[in-house]
């Protein structure tokens, strides 16, 4: 034999084997039965993820050479007429479990399932095989999260935790879930990180209240969420139609502020790297860190009985930032707050500010004096000795986009709950994300009418005293306003408008909000949804924001009736 011969059977056998290996590390399904027998016989989707035309080939690893397979292919436990290697789905398929099952004489049969849908599928496997999650614990899990679409090659695997999340929500039949990845992961190309959750939308029989209002705050300036929709496949079970969505956390992929809770991890690395606490504690000493932050103030910290200091050039930032406020009634975060006109506020991050007086105090001071200005005649109030205007304290673009997006919404919840704003260290304060928009634009429990002002009409709790009800008798907020919407108006009439954002959306949720639809039926169907309910809500409200922004003068008196 040529040595050249030899070389290209050498290489076609590497070849073999990679694909294979590969194919492993991309097995989609989640779901395999091991069939008869303890044999190594393997089998692989080599394809990333089930979608209409795309042909979803088996690979086969270990299988004798010279036996005949056969191949079985199943959509939802149904026998199909293939028989071959490769399956090619249809639209009838999506949102369905595709499952092919390889099998030839005296050795093991094998199965394998992936699920078909135009969207991401993430399948998650707890540890313990139940779906018993708890808002208190985490639980152990696996995951797979394959792509879709422009995503169609991501693949993503490892381990995880998952607990449910939320308040009102978690009382729902279909329960939001936090969902913490062992080691940072960019999924879907929204960023790097561990911490995610999963937006059930019950609510919302849309599923794009959420997503709609993300996007126009991203278009208008104000920091928002990047979210993507994704089938869930609980322990082998289609859970629905979810948004896994970054959470509302510091750095630079999220909120832009200084993480504080990162900078207390990397003052336990320091610790570790002098010497002055066993590499064993890294983990233990960083979450004590995390959770006392007096350090950053004292340049002290006690662990395990005995204290210490921080080795030099260890420093703490200026703690004049660094952190996202969440004005709302829930009140259920360990550092909080009450103004003197009754707003609860609460530190969402860092959660343990408490432990440093100077962080905590600070915050609430800012908070205060933003109050005293926007209720003040001259907007103005004074800050540790200083005479501020409010918008010396908080961006003013941020405070009008944030109103108009909760207004083009009509957010029920709106200067009740989920009312974000954000400092970074030695700046002015920003309003935002937008959070929590199931409640709005005539959704199953949205009652808001599109000619009505949701500042004048919303006076639940601390809705009565929120700030907004100030700033619209604020001449310089109205006429930024009036700038403001011109400057956006085509940006929100594209949401409604005949081929625009809702119907691209539309179409792309139809298969996977029937399924959903299916398993979580909450009144009212998608489609009916879509066109009968948000669309003309979109549609009226802007017909009637076009009225009131007319001029200032139109809107100072559209605002101010009596």
């Amino acid at each position: 034999m040529k040595e050249r011969d030899k070389r290209r059977i050498v290489f076609c056998i590497l070849l073999t084997l990679t694909v294979c290996v590969l194919a492993g590390v991309r097995q989609t399904a989640g779901k395999a039965d091991g069939g008869e027998g303890g044999g190594t016989q393997r089998i692989y989707f080599a394809n990333a993820s089930a979608q209409p035309g795309v042909p979803v080939e088996v690979l086969t690893f270990q299988y004798p050479i010279f036996r005949s397979l056969h191949y079985a292919w199943r959509v939802d436990g149904e026998l199909t007429e293939c028989t071959g290697s490769s399956y090619t789905p249809t639209e009838k398929d999506l949102e369905k479990e595709i499952t092919v099952t390889v099998s030839a004489e005296g050795v093991e049969t094998r199965s394998l399932s992936v699920y078909c849908s135009r969207l991401p599928v993430l399948y998650i496997e707890t540890a313990d095989g139940t779906e018993d999650v708890s808002k208190g614990e985490y639980k152990e899990i696996s995951y797979v999260l394959q792509g879709a679409g422009e995503h169609s090659y991501d693949h993503y695997e490892g381990t995880a935790r998952l607990k449910g999340r939320g308040n009102f929500s978690w009382e729902m039949p279909k329960r939001p879930y936090k969902l913490k990845l062992d080691q940072k992961e960019d999924l879907l190309g929204m960023g790097k990180n561990r911490h995610w959750v999963l937006v059930p939308n019950f609510q919302d029989i849309s599923l794009m209240r959420n997503t709609l209002s993300y996007r126009l705050s991203q278009e208008m300036g104000l920091t928002a969420m990047k979210t993507q929709w994704v089938s869930l496949i609980l322990n082998g079970n289609y859970a629905g139609n979810y948004q896994l969505c970054q959470q509302i956390r510091p750095g630079g992929e999220q909120v832009p502020v200084t993480d504080l809770e990162e900078i207390s991890h990397q003052a336990a690395d320091a610790v570790i790297a002098d010497g002055m606490i066993s590499p064993d504690s890294r983990e233990a000493l960083r979450e004590h860190l995390e959770d006392d932050l007096s350090w950053m103030s004292t340049g002290m910290f006690e662990f395990e009985g005995q204290e210490y200091p921080m080795p030099e050039g260890v420093t703490a930032p200026s703690l004049t930032g660094g952190f996202i406020l969440e004005i709302a009634t829930n009140y259920d975060e360990p550092t909080k707050f009450t103004t003197r006109l009754g707003q609860p506020v609460m530190f969402h991050s860092p959660v343990n500010a408490w432990t440093n007086r100077e962080l905590a105090d600070y915050g609430e001071e800012y908070v205060q004096a933003i109050e005293d200005a926007v209720w003040a005649e001259d907007g103005r109030s004074v800050f540790r000795g200083v005479s501020v205007h409010y918008s010396d304290l908080i961006d003013l673009d941020s405070l009008v986009e944030y109103w108009l997006v909760s207004e083009y919404f009509y957010n029920m919840d709106f200067g009740m709950k989920s009312v974000f704003l954000y400092k970074e260290i030695d700046e002015k304060a920003y309003m935002g994300p937008i959070w929590d928009m199931d409640f709005s634009s005539r959704s199953v429990t949205g009652f808001g009418l599109c000619d009505q002002w949701a500042v004048l009409n919303l006076n639940e709790a601390c809705q009565e005293t929120m700030w907004y009800k100030a700033l619209v008798k604020d001449e310089m907020f109205v006429e930024r306003a009036v700038q403001l919407y011109h400057l956006y108006r085509p940006v929100l009439q594209r949401l409604s408008e005949n081929g625009g954002v809702i119907d691209t959306y539309y179409d792309y949720l139809y298969e996977s909000a029937v399924a959903n639809e299916a398993l979580w039926f909450n009144g009212r169907g998608f489609t009916e949804d879509v066109e009968e309910y948000l669309k003309p809500w979109f549609r009226d409200r802007l017909a009637w924001m076009d009225e009131q922004f007319a001029s200032p003068e139109t809107l100072m008196r559209s605002l101010n009736p009596g």
